[in-house]
């Protein structure tokens, strides 16, 4: 095993290793930066390996957070999905399919007919591949978790007036039962490229969208049952989630997730306090900073996150979210040089 890949591994198993890992979650970046559109990127697995591959090198990362648009599993699900030229696919919000129809329909998806995902599969196996002669950890996106596929297929708006009606109550527990079966299907699939980690996002169970009590009784359940049936197969994995969490970070110390990727929204410090110990962090520089901000902003930025870790073990500096298209060189170059200054 090589050194950064072993670095790595460490730093997610909470070690206080020698220097915070730095990865990028810059599919959007590394695609405009080697000169292709989205269109040509999510289509392409030659394009999708040559992106992420030349940005790793340029950037000097540990590793590559591989990943197309939030909208892999609900294409493959039937949703509608709107695939612009130059922006990451996304689901329409409002879809044609109701509610009380959808279990049914999800529960007999197969990921494997989806062009998409097989392409997607593809260039993860590529990655792995290319990561191993290359020293560099590889992290897998198994797109969405159970409860934001669930919010995707739905439409947005249908799926959180539903969540506060009662008369629903069975409706959404059998949709999240079929989501959930077609995310850890995803999660195996994309541990069987042989990446070092796959994740995923559920960005609608943050608190900036639902409140903590709809967490606890539709969300929690399933990010605790995702963990146990991921540790059984061996698979390790990180959950990623935006906005705010500082209401729920207790919560997510009880899941059994080992990691978790938080947005700028919530306070490194506080998760250092509740959660170091229970999981580690991915995070949380705000994307937005990134892509906007001087160098210097960024570099003091991301140092302040890595000064709360350092020597301490429990975090890989990266991102709170995908960094823009538009992110400057310069600034990507500054985020990576505060762990190694």
């Amino acid at each position: 095993m090589g050194e950064r890949i072993d670095l790595v591994k460490r730093a997610f198993a909470g070690d206080a290793v020698e220097r915070i890992p730095v990865i990028a979650h810059n599919f959007l970046m590394a695609a405009r930066e080697a000169g292709f559109t989205q269109r040509e990127f999510r289509e392409s697995p030659d394009v999708m390996v040559k992106a992420m591959t030349e940005a790793t090198l340029k950037y000097d990362l540990d590793g590559i957070v591989f990943d197309v648009d939030t909208a892999l599993l609900a294409s493959a699900c039937g949703a509608d999905v709107i695939y612009p030229e130059d922006l990451a696919a996304v689901a329409k919000g409002e879809q044609p399919t109701p509610i009380e129809a959808l279990p049914d329909r999800v529960r007999e998806v197969d990921l494997l007919a989806s062009p998409r995902i097989r392409n997607y599969l593809e260039a993860a196996e590529r990655l792995v591949a290319w990561g191993e002669e290359n020293d560099r950890f590889i992290r897998i996106n198994a797109d969405q978790g159970a409860f934001s596929l669930a919010c995707i297929l739905a439409g947005m708006d249908e799926f959180m007036m539903d969540l506060l009606d009662e008369d629903y109550e069975e409706d959404i527990e059998r949709l999240l039962d079929a989501t959930y079966g077609v995310a850890l299907r995803m999660h195996e699939l994309c541990f069987a490229t042989g990446a070092h980690m796959t994740s995923y996002g559920n960005s609608s169970e943050g608190c900036s969208v639902i409140s903590p009590e709809l967490f606890r009784r539709f969300a929690k359940p399933r990010e605790t049952l995702l963990a146990q049936d991921l540790k059984a197969r061996g698979i390790p994995y990180l959950c990623h989630i935006c906005g705010d969490v500082n209401p729920i970070l207790r919560d997510l110390t009880e899941t059994g997730c080992p990691a978790y990727e938080l947005d700028w929204k919530t306070d490194p410090g506080r998760v250092f306090e509740i959660a170091h110990g229970t999981f580690t962090l991915s995070g949380n520089v705000d994307p937005a900073l990134v892509m906007t901000g001087t160098p210097d902003e960024v570099y003091n930025a991301a140092r302040s996150v890595c000064d709360i870790y350092r020597g301490k073990g429990g975090l890989v500096l990266c991102s709170g979210c995908a960094l823009g298209p538009q992110t400057p060189s310069e600034n990507l170059r500054a985020f990576v040089r505060a762990v190694r200054d």
